[in-house]
This record gives structure tokens, C-alpha cells and sequence, in this order.
């Protein structure tokens, strides 16, 4: 018997679904969830132990990272000095606090990706924030992936036949028309976003896993640009090979084991390579197509644990 770890918040649906999968082919799971660190709970670290909880993460024969935590400044607001003289310290130790916790927690998963099989490793989970590297290492790999420029020179954008996404993501698509250049002008003097070639088509999810391809289904939505704003079902799809083909490609060349990727699919049936996302959500797309993305996960892990 091999016990899995499971990196991430115990209420998660996805670590739910999973830990049921390992839990159901004989196996032992156990979920680090780190919202009890450092308040409630102690971890350290050392060359040869990782101790979260009293339970020694290096006798754990491998894991699966959902979710680990990034920092988030406060965001700024309009206040008197006098508020902000009061505010500082308070301010400035909430920062101090989040840098070393989240240094301590990425140098733990770091750490055990030397000793252990994880996934996904931590280095690919930056591409998830880094979106222009990600289209750039897909161009240079000739994946076919529409184009891009990143930044705020608006001169360079061309309306009708660009989308806004934004850099580092949470922020949700929209068409660059008119109505959004000017709402959103005096935003791009603040900060830059990533502008990509328009393709009209259908949203398709494929879920990999190693050189496997578990299945695909086309997002059902509402007329919105960005197919998550009203989402209302999945359907399977068959993929073709080359498509299969470019997929697990695509997610091997960023260092994911597992992976949702997401192509865009014309009328014309050509497919455009958009993003490989390193820890995607797949409790609602398991229930709604019967694809076993968890089970495959599961088996995955169990497979190529360090013994």
C-alpha cells in the first residue's frame, strides 16, 4: 500500500473527488491543507525532514499539488495621511509575514519534488502567471497558437480582432472594441495586459495525463467572449489524433504530468492552442460528461510513486 498526498484546501470538490478515486483502488490518502499555517499549526523544514502537523511529508510516497497559495498585495486606497501613519507597521508586517510563509511553503514543495513524484512540479505551475512565456514557449515549439503582444502600447492593438486577457489571470476575457478602449484606456497606464488574435469558435477542454489524452468536451455557454461567464454544460467531443497529439505536447513541453488544456475550435473545425492550466478544476467536467479524469489521476499517482 502507498499513501498519496494531496497539496490543498480539504472542502476542495477536486481533492474530495480525488482522494475517493486513491482511496478506492486500496490505497491511503492524507490532505495537507496549509490554512492552519502558521496560526494553528507548526512546519518545519530541514535537508532530510519536512514536518507539517507532526506528520513527516518525506515518508509520503508521492503528492498532488491543487493548490499552494501566492501572495496578493492589499490593494491600495484613497486615505488621509494620518490614517496611513496608523496603518504602516500593520501594512508592512501583513507583507513580511506573507513573503516568508509562501517562501517557506514553495521551498517545501520544491524540496519535495527532488525526493518525491509530484503533481505538477512547482516550476510549472509558474506558467499559469506567466502567460506571454507560455505563448512564447508554445510559438518557438511551432505549436499553433494565435498571436499575441503583451504590454500597454495600445497603439499596437487592433480592435474587432483582439481579445484582452489579463497577464497573470483573474480577470475575464472581453473583445477589444471601442466600448472597451475607452472604459478601460486609463487602466493600461496602470498596469499591462496581454492582447490576442480573436478566434471565433468553440471552447475545448482536453484533460492528460503522462502521454494519455482522458477525453475532451466542448464548454456550452452563453454569446459572451469568454466562455466561463455563463457556462451552462459540457459536451464530449472526439479529438483528433494530431489534436490528441499537440495537447500532450504541449503540457510536456511546460514539465505538467497532468493538465487541462484549452483549444479553441473554428467552424472550419482547425484547432488553436490557448493555455495549459497546471492544476484544473475537473469535479463539475467529470460530473456533466462521465470522462474519469480523477480515476486516470489517481491511477497515475499510484503508478509512479517513489517507493
Amino acid at each position: 500500500m502507498v499513501e498519496i498526498g494531496i497539496i490543498g484546501q480539504e472542502k476542495d470538490e477536486q481533492i474530495k473527488l480525488l482522494k475517493k478515486r486513491i482511496e478506492e483502488k486500496g490505497q491511503k490518502t492524507i490532505v495537507i491543507d496549509f490554512r492552519g499555517f502558521p496560526k494553528e499549526k507548526k512546519l518545519f523544514l530541514t535537508e532530510k525532514k519536512i514536518v507539517y502537523d507532526n506528520i513527516n511529508l518525506m515518508n509520503i510516497n508521492a503528492f498532488y499539488l491543487r493548490q499552494l497559495g501566492y501572495l496578493f498585495p492589499i490593494p491600495p486606497k484613497e486615505i488621509t495621511k494620518k490614517e496611513w501613519d496608523s496603518k504602516y507597521k500593520k501594512y508592512m508586517d501583513f507583507v513580511t509575514n506573507e513573503r516568508e510563509n509562501l517562501s517557506l511553503k514553495h521551498s517545501l514543495i520544491r524540496m519535495l519534488s527532488k525526493e518525491k513524484f509530484v503533481v505538477n512540479p512547482y516550476d510549472s505551475f509558474m506558467y499559469h502567471r506567466l502567460k506571454p512565456f507560455q505563448l512564447y514557449v508554445f510559438m518557438k515549439n511551432n505549436l499553433p497558437v494565435p498571436g499575441f503582444i503583451a504590454g500597454n502600447d495600445l497603439n499596437k492593438i487592433e480592435r474587432g480582432k483582439m481579445i484582452y486577457k489579463a497577464l497573470g489571470g483573474g480577470i475575464h476575457t472581453s473583445l477589444v472594441n471601442k466600448k472597451f478602449m475607452n472604459e478601460n484606456r486609463e487602466t493600461f497606464k496602470e498596469r499591462p495586459g496581454l492582447f490576442q488574435k480573436y478566434v471565433k469558435g468553440k471552447n475545448i477542454r482536453v484533460y492528460a495525463v503522462g502521454d494519455e489524452v482522458i477525453g475532451a468536451g466542448e464548454l456550452v455557454s452563453g454569446p459572451q467572449v469568454d466562455s466561463r461567464i455563463e457556462q451552462k454544460g459540457v459536451k464530449v467531443v472526439k479529438l483528433p489524433e494530431n489534436i490528441k497529439e499537440i495537447a500532450v505536447k504541449a503540457k510536456n513541453i511546460l514539465g505538467m504530468y497532468f493538465s487541462g488544456i484549452d483549444f479553441m475550435r473554428t467552424k472550419n473545425n482547425r484547432y488553436y492552442l490557448l493555455e495549459c492550466n497546471p492544476s484544473p478544476m475537473f469535479y463539475g467536467f467529470e460530473h456533466m460528461t462521465k470522462i474519469p479524469v480523477s480515476g486516470k489521476l489517481a491511477e497515475y499517482l499510484i503508478k509512479n510513486v517513489k517507493r
